[in-house]
């Protein structure tokens, strides 16, 4: 939806800003065009990717992307980590009651990846805290929320990632984790650390399972972490996934009652 850089937020661990290589741009007639050609089966539209379709300045189109992609009949899940206004809450609010009389969902899903380091999510990406209402706000429009917090990070405690998922308690249906991605040229850590990569950070090397691109990335993929969230989230009542598509599947069969396919 933009033709130069498709994001004006500017996170450092993003792989964007490294070797993944974006994704054609188009207009939203383009897209649905485009997608009312996909001879391939298909019951969800993603609306990510490679950058934030709500971002500042153009929060209004992501809400008419969704909107023409409701013309579907498919399930319809986006990220963002952009604040959105009241009237554009009421609007995802009217397009998730169509949808729901449709038997599909509006998946908000919030991303949220610090509580304490803010040049992890530098300006203009709105404050943390700011975000997590924003949760709240989707979950009280109807929404299906899930809280993404991605990806986990070396310099952020076990902690903060309690604090964050104590903060989404009452507005999240579901929480989701991820590894980080990092490039072999050391971009994304030096942005991370801001400096050289401290000693002891262990990464495992392959390729991305979720898209073409035959870069060999760094992965960042604590387990100990991730058990620790997961645990942690169990304890507050909240499904933790480390994937989109299990916790779509779990939405669909215990949340909002529509058989998962």
């Amino acid at each position: 939806m933009a033709s130069t850089k498709y994001c004006t937020y500017s996170c450092p661990f993003c792989y964007v800003n490294a070797d993944f290589l974006s994704y054609a741009s188009m207009t939203i007639d383009e897209i649905v065009s485009w997608l009312s050609t996909v001879e391939a089966p298909f019951d969800i539209i993603y609306v990510s990717g490679d950058t934030d379709s709500f971002a500042p300045p153009r929060a209004d189109q992501g809400i008419a992307l969704l909107n023409a992609l409701s013309q579907f009949d498919r399930d319809i899940l986006f990220t963002t980590r952009a604040v959105l206004s009241d009237k554009q809450l009421a609007q995802l609010a009217t397009l998730c009651a169509d949808l729901k009389g449709k038997g599909k969902l509006l998946i908000g899903c919030v991303s949220v990846a610090q509580l304490t380091h803010p040049h992890l999510e530098p300006p203009p990406v709105p404050d943390a805290l700011l975000r997590l209402r924003q949760l709240h706000a989707f979950h009280a429009a109807g929404l299906a929320s899930i809280l993404a917090m991605r990806p986990f990070l070396p310099i952020v405690a076990n902690s903060e990632y309690f604090d964050i998922v104590d903060k989404a308690v009452g507005g999240a249906d579901i929480v989701l984790g991820e590894v980080w991605y990092a490039d072999q040229a050391g971009v994304l850590e030096r942005g991370v650390f801001r400096g050289d990569t401290p000693p002891g950070i262990e990464f495992s090397q392959h390729t991305m399972d979720f898209d073409a691109n035959d870069a060999l990335w760094k992965v960042y993929e604590p387990t100990d972490v991730i058990a620790a969230v997961a645990e942690y989230c169990g304890r507050q009542g909240l499904p933790f996934f480390m994937r989109s598509r299990p916790a779509i599947d779990w939405l669909r069969a215990n949340a909002f009652g529509v058989e998962a396919t």
